[in-house]
């Protein structure tokens, strides 16, 4: 039985990885990510990361755009691993119309905390 879950989920990984994904499933894994390495309970800190540096300057995720708020605890090396493989995915499966780009909100007027009715990280306004 085991066995056949894995196969069923190595070859699901292949399909994925052959391109039957498109860009709008890629699209919503980058955001799932994103608020996976997000998540933050009571008491938890969280940081602001250039996600957009992070996966290496390039993308057309909508989810990597700009500046977010990720758990401090969240394994950064880790997130970027999974982030550049949807990035690159993304660069082959996306048409130009499909790719996003943000204007985004400058970083220094904003401050990484834990929305703790949402569970999780989120870039509020500083205090004046």
């Amino acid at each position: 039985m085991m066995r056949r879950i894995v196969v069923s989920c190595t070859g699901a990984l292949a399909l994925w990885l052959s391109g039957c994904a498109n860009c709008e499933q890629i699209q919503a894994t980058a955001g799932t990510l994103v608020t996976q390495y997000a998540r933050c309970r009571p008491g938890d800190s969280c940081q602001t990361v250039d996600l957009l540096a992070l996966v290496g300057g390039q993308s057309c995720l909508g989810a990597f755009q700009c500046f977010g708020a990720l758990n401090s605890n969240a394994n950064l090396s880790q997130f970027q691993q999974h982030a550049r493989l949807l990035s690159q995915r993304a660069s082959v499966v996306c048409l130009p119309g499909e790719c996003v780009t943000a204007a985004c909100l400058d970083p220094r007027e904003l401050e990484p905390v834990c929305d703790t009715q949402l569970g999780q990280c989120v870039l509020a306004p500083r205090a004046p």
